[in-house]
């Protein structure tokens, strides 16, 4: 089967209305997208896009004319805004979307020596550290600047006997690097009962599960029994203000505190929120930013 796919560029608050007149006309899909270059949104994370300039991709049954609702969405859209809708029209036709999809992965190497690595592929460099990670509903993959910075840097480390506790593991990717990078043992805490499966998924899949233990915040041991001398937290600036003072109960004194999830124009008010009794060095990606974090000696 065959698409009519419009493709339609507009402003953020014409995304209702629009949306509402593309169902009328009996849209079989609608999607959006960041239109812009100025606005970064992770959409595994919470919360509302704040874009200004948004592609919204319709798809119709190929034997629809689009012509009338074209013409329609000009008139009502365009017309209120007057300004003519910028829209680009073509045929999507139907494929092995499965295929497409797996294809797009690829192994992905970070850092010295580590590698993610779909279960479909073969290892790129099998002597080296390879993460076996299925692309799914837990957020993670390695290909996100936020979680590509907390891998290169993990991948950097030699953590052998220490305790990590990695705060919102979505997939447990990073609690897995820390263990292929010496860790002894690493505690995945994750709100969403999906992701703490799929840690414990992935951590039998990378043949860690004896040293990897994944759970909802409530069951992760108290302090003091929780210690731990590297605290990772890949969520989002204000998320991880609010878990400030969690954060720090379980980082040893001589710990080290991997922050990140964090817009680089955010970075100054998430290390205002930590206070003075920690130091910081400050990496950048794409916009987004990492901070290491070591209490002041």
């Amino acid at each position: 089967m065959s698409w009519a796919q419009a493709i339609f560029v507009i402003d953020a608050e014409q995304v209702d209305p629009l949306t509402s007149i593309l169902e009328t006309f009996f849209a079989q899909a609608i999607t959006t997208e960041n239109a812009g270059e100025d606005e970064y949104y992770e959409v595994a994370f919470p919360g509302t896009p704040s874009w200004q300039k948004v592609r919204l991709t319709a798809l119709f049954d190929d034997a629809v004319d689009l012509n009338p609702i074209l013409e329609f969405v000009q008139n009502h859209i365009g017309g209120v805004a007057n300004s003519e809708v910028p829209v680009s029209v073509s045929k999507l036709v139907d494929q092995d979307w499965e295929r497409v999809w797996l294809e797009s992965f690829t192994p992905i190497k970070v850092g010295t020596n580590l590698w993610v690595c779909p279960s479909w592929c073969e290892p790129a460099s099998p002597s080296e550290r390879n993460i076996i990670l299925d692309p799914g509903l837990a957020f993670g993959t390695g290909t996100h600047a936020t979680t590509n910075m907390c891998l290169n840097w993990l991948s950097e480390q030699t953590l052998t006997g220490q305790r990590v506790l990695d705060y919102g593991s979505g997939s447990g990717i990073l609690a897995i690097a820390a263990i292929l990078s010496g860790a002894d043992h690493a505690d995945a805490v994750d709100i969403d009962p999906l992701a703490v499966q799929a840690c414990l998924e992935n951590a039998e899949r990378n043949g860690v599960k004896a040293k990897m233990h994944a759970c909802l915040p409530k069951e992760l041991p108290e302090v003091p029994a929780a210690s731990y001398q590297l605290v990772i937290a890949n969520i989002l600036a204000e998320v991880i203000i609010e878990l400030r003072d969690t954060l720090l109960l379980h980082l040893e004194t001589n710990g080290v505190l991997l922050l990140t999830g964090i817009l680089s124009t955010q970075a100054e008010r998430v290390m205002q929120a930590f206070g003075d009794q920690l130091q910081f060095e400050i990496t950048h990606q794409d916009h987004w930013c990492l901070l290491v974090a070591r209490h002041n000696q």
